[in-house]
């Protein structure tokens, strides 16, 4: 009687937990089944810890725990987990609980045997940057060998009247095309070294000013805020500009700029000075926000059990507007099959600067009707 009054008192007296609780002893304890916090190599540290801090004993005893070191989900698997030693007060020996900051799962939960003393408080994380480099670099080999790439124009209108710019994407769609048409293709896990650099050229061209043509002298990408981006070597013009663009119809006195960036940030502009008396003509840079356009819900596959959690994909918007390169990022992962095939459906459009589309990383949660 004593025993139960004593088991009852303790059942009472045990902290509710601000969040949900496996009921699997294999979820978090197992690499095939580690928590998915998201948030990709650049942010697995802090995101790691926001999710261990939240964790507390059954009876909410505060934990210590040390990252132990990371490893493979698998052998042919492109997911890195972290493995962390877990502890409190009162347990018999450490546990091990298994992180996976590469996936995200939107009903994220304690492992059996913990509690939530706070909610997680962890968003769904953006594109992983990463992973969004590496699937520009395949769309823009892809793309760039089969089709002509337009250039983005230096003037809001797009009319490309005083100089046009070409971002990273374009360079290595350019160097793409150029492959093909000699026969080769580029191989996209080893590019050329020099296009594994973010790199943006700006172009201007010469103006009518006092009834005859004047060339520019200099351009400078002038930053909205902070640093101005590292400049790659001195302007360039006659000769060394076509060397640069070979290929490229450039007018007589055009003079071009290598910036170490992938494209330009929002609020940048490009001032270009031309001899006196004509000054200086400053081009700002307009972005344009993308904007999802068909999002049609998914179908579950015959067979397949359904959920009502999301699946999390990274994927591109292409210059079309079509999602590609699509990546499983999080959710039911017996559902990611399904969810990549249905972004096929959908369509998109993309982040515009100065009228030209620029591919652009997205995550997005796919539902299931």
């Amino acid at each position: 009687m004593v025993a139960s009054a004593l088991w009852l008192l303790l059942f009472i007296q045990a902290p509710a937990s601000s969040c949900g609780v496996s009921t699997d002893p294999a979820f978090a304890t197992t690499k095939e089944q580690a928590a998915q916090v998201g948030g990709g190599a650049m942010y697995a540290g802090a995101r790691e810890r926001r999710y261990l801090d939240a964790l507390r004993g059954p009876a909410g005893e505060p934990l210590q725990y040390r990252r132990r070191g990371s490893l493979p989900l698998g052998p042919n698997s492109r997911t890195i987990l972290d493995e962390y030693e877990v502890t409190y007060t009162g347990l018999a020996q450490p546990a091990t609980l298994y992180l996976d900051a590469y996936h995200f799962d939107d009903v994220l939960v304690a492992p059996k045997g913990f509690v939530c003393a706070v909610p997680f408080g962890l968003p769904p994380p953006g594109p992983d940057p990463f992973l969004a480099s590496e699937a520009m670099r395949d769309l823009a080999i892809e793309q760039g060998g089969t089709k002509e790439i337009a250039p983005i124009s230096l003037d809001a209108d797009g009319s490309a009247a005083h100089g046009i710019l070409l971002d990273s994407f374009r360079l290595l769609a350019r160097a793409a095309r150029a492959a093909a048409a000699s026969g080769t293709r580029l191989d996209p896990r080893n590019p050329p070294r020099d296009l594994m650099l973010a790199r943006t050229i700006a172009v201007a061209y010469p103006i009518r000013c006092g009834g005859k043509d004047a060339a520019p002298v200099s351009i400078d990408l002038v930053p909205g805020q902070g640093a101005p981006p590292r400049r790659d070597g001195d302007p360039l013009g006659g000769d060394a500009l076509a060397r640069l663009l070979p290929g490229m119809n450039l007018p007589t006195g055009a003079l071009g700029a290598r910036y170490l960036l992938e494209r330009p940030r929002v609020g940048d502009t490009l001032r270009v000075t031309y001899p006196e008396p004509c000054g200086e003509l400053v081009l700002p840079l307009t972005f344009t926000n993308g904007r999802a356009v068909n999002t049609p819900p998914a179908a579950v596959p015959a067979g397949v059990e359904p959920s009502d959690r999301p699946v999390r994909v990274q994927a591109l918007i292409d210059l079309d507007g079509a999602i590609r390169q699509a990546s499983y990022i999080g959710g039911p992962e017996r559902l990611a099959g399904a969810a990549i095939a249905a972004l096929g459906d959908w369509t998109a459009e993309p982040v515009r600067l100065n009228g030209a589309p620029l591919p652009t990383p997205i995550v997005v949660a796919v539902r299931f009707r």
